[in-house]
């Protein structure tokens, strides 16, 4: 495949620097020296003023994509393999998998610059079905591949990006290598096939594995990831998140989208398989019997023996794989949090329902001890009530016994004592004046008391009149 004619070398570089020139803008041709050089940049985003030779800005390189963070689309190696068809001269292209139809939209454009074709689409569920005219005639085969190219002419190329796991693309390469011999063509056709490095290139992937038959499908889970340089699976990683299923092993026979073409052109002689390592790998099947196969194998050189390519994937890959841990992490940091709320939300609730308790409780005791001293209260002036009237029905007979008492007493006191007796009355009758004690009593004890009439002569009778009820004289 490497042993060309000097002028085929040259037209094939040649056209190579047209794609080139075409791209940033300028008339093609091949005389590179009369070309300017690139001026002298300002800054972030500013373009080369001509690109024909040289890298654009990256500033100047950001698209739109399907995914800002991944690329993953076989429409983001369009500038590897739009020349391939171009270069092949191809009119006719079968697209297996159009995903968001960025890729079909692509080959309609392609075709059409060309002065038309023919476009079969394969998909159950095409991202876009482009309308057939000028020139361009549209096939849409709403199905699953490779039973939807069952009976189908074989077109000058393909492209695949169907289901990546062995037994489908195998099946794909098989039903078009059938169709070349039904149909009596004298070359395989070009076939462009995405995601054959890693992770599909040596692990099947399937979206829908009951569609592969049992003794055909590894045994795989939807609920697993993978990582790069490790052969079993993982709870995280890159991950389908329900989208699709892997194999639980890495490599092995009959075994991932790399695997079904190695084993597929090993059983074709005349067939060559080139790949290119970036965004998941591009894999590239040429016939060597091909008129287009040196020129297309060409193409391919640079980006098949660029090691530059081969790192940039691998170091794409690990940062991705990086952000999914980066991205795990904090997802499993917020659960943590919820989780955490929840507890609180929780503890909280139950400690609202213990104080709305001890509330409760609070208000029952204090209505409980409300109604103690309210009974107490009651009890209290119950006695006193009862106490004060007992006191008044007794006042006289006390008043009685009081009187003799204080006459007795001071019958046998000197003056001095008699004093001292009534100043201590009344000190006694002030201290409970504000307890209600024998209020007549204070009363009467505060008036003086006359002293006791001086003994009678010896022989002599008190007069009746001052005799007590029992029967002794108080006096004269």
């Amino acid at each position: 495949m490497t042993d060309h004619p000097d002028s085929e070398r040259s037209e094939v570089r040649d056209s190579f620097a047209e794609l080139a020139a075409v791209a940033a803008g300028m008339d093609a041709g091949t005389d590179l020296e009369a070309r300017p050089g690139t001026g002298p940049g300002t800054g972030p985003g500013t373009a080369p003023t001509w690109q024909g030779d040289h890298a654009v800005e990256v500033g100047d390189a950001a698209e739109p994509t399907l995914a800002p963070l991944l690329l993953h689309s076989l429409s983001d190696l369009r500038e590897i393999w739009v020349p391939l068809l171009e270069t092949s001269g191809a009119r006719s292209i079968a697209e297996i998998g159009s995903e968001s139809g960025v890729t079909t939209s692509l080959l309609v454009d392609l075709l059409r610059r060309g002065g038309g074709g023919r476009l079969v689409v394969i998909d159950p569920e095409p991202g876009v079905s482009p309308a057939s005219g000028g020139g361009l005639d549209v096939h849409v085969i709403r199905g699953h591949s490779p039973q939807a190219l069952d009976g189908h002419a074989p077109t000058d190329a393909y492209l695949i990006d169907g289901d990546h796991n062995y037994a489908t693309v195998h099946g794909e390469l098989t039903e078009i290598d059938r169709a070349v011999t039904l149909f009596g063509r004298s070359y395989f056709p070009l076939v462009i096939l995405h995601d054959v490095g890693w992770p599909a290139g040596r692990r099947d992937q399937y979206y829908n594995p009951d569609r592969i038959p049992e003794g055909a499908r590894q045994p795989h889970s939807w609920d697993v990831g993978v990582e790069i340089d490790n052969r079993e699976t993982v709870p995280g990683g890159f991950r389908g998140m329900g989208a699709f299923a892997w194999a639980l092993t890495e490599g092995g026979p009959r075994n991932g989208v790399r695997t079904a073409v190695e084993d597929f052109v090993a059983d074709h002689p005349d067939l060559r398989f080139f790949t290119v390592a970036p965004i998941f790998g591009l894999g590239v099947v040429i016939d060597r019997r091909a008129p287009w196969a040196r020129r297309v194998a060409d193409l391919l050189i640079p980006w098949v023996s660029n090691r530059l390519l081969s790192r940039l994937e691998r170091n794409r890959i690990d940062l991705y794989l990086h952000v999914l841990r980066l991205q795990d992490t904090a997802a499993a940091v917020a659960r943590a949090r919820q989780r955490e709320w929840a507890r609180l939300d929780d503890e909280r609730s139950r400690l609202a329902a213990i104080e709305l308790e001890h509330l409760h409780r609070i208000a029952q005791l204090e209505q409980e001890v409300a109604e103690l001293r309210r009974r107490e209260q009651e009890r209290e002036e119950r006695w006193a009530q009862s106490h004060w009237a007992a006191a008044d029905v007794d006042e006289p007979k006390l008043m009685q016994v009081a009187r003799i008492a204080n006459s007795v007493l001071r019958s046998r006191l000197s003056t001095t004592g008699q004093d001292r007796l009534a100043r201590v009355q009344t000190r006694i009758a002030d201290a409970g004046a504000g307890r209600g004690a024998l209020p007549a009593l204070r009363r009467r004890s505060a008036t003086p008391v006359p002293p006791p009439p001086a003994a009678a002569p010896p022989g002599m009778r008190r007069p009746p009149s001052e005799r007590t009820s029992d029967g002794q004289q108080t006096g004269w």
